[in-house]
């Protein structure tokens, strides 16, 4: 262990952070999971094809989680969000730099993952199927959402220019994304550009 490892150790210590998991997660005892590694930042469980662990971030000080299924992992959010998508936007990971605000962060995320993480836990390939094909759309979607971000501008612009085929172009990549006065524009410049 190099000496900033050790000093990183000796001063997450006093957080007992892997004592804390393992009393507040005995439930995976229960479940049939065996602890299979414990740190002063990171405990991981695993029965079978599933993996959990518990994570207090070494710079962010987040305490999460994520259930890796067939060496695919995924954060608590998202199994969160599969379920629940209305309490995955209330989800936000704890932050805590004192014993107590582990153990507040730990019950919580303990809570969450019992009310949510059932499926995944027991290893349901459906659910982690479906937890796969909504990553997806998901990805889309925030790759849909960054590139409106970009071009709405763009096309704006281009409309308020009069370089009505070049709006048209960009609000027609975006269509999904545009608004009820967007898709007027995108409309009136596609009609426009074609004189």
């Amino acid at each position: 262990m190099t000496h900033e490892e050790t000093n990183f150790e000796q001063e997450r210590a006093h957080l007992n952070f892997a004592s804390a998991v393992r009393e507040k997660f005995a439930f995976l005892n229960d479940l049939g999971f065996s602890e299979i590694e414990g740190l002063s930042t990171l405990v991981c469980y695993r029965k079978d094809d599933v993996e959990v662990d518990v994570y207090h971030g070494r710079r962010s000080y987040e305490i999460g989680a994520g259930i890796s299924y067939l060496a695919a992992r995924y954060e608590m959010a998202d199994i969160i969000r599969v379920v629940d998508p209305d309490a995955a936007k209330r989800y936000g990971g704890a932050m805590a730099s004192t014993r107590e605000g582990v153990v507040a962060g730990l019950e919580e995320l303990c809570s969450l993952m019992k009310r949510f993480g059932v499926a995944a836990l027991r290893g349901d390939p459906q659910f982690f199927a479906t937890l796969e094909e909504k990553r997806e759309v998901w990805r889309k979607d925030y790759w849909l959402d960054g590139l409106a971000r970009q071009l709405r501008p763009q096309a704006d612009d281009a409309f308020h220019r009069g370089d009505y085929s070049r709006a048209a172009e960009l609000y027609a990549r975006i269509r999904d994304r545009l608004s009820p006065a967007e898709i007027r524009k995108l409309t009136l410049a596609e009609q426009r550009s074609q004189r």
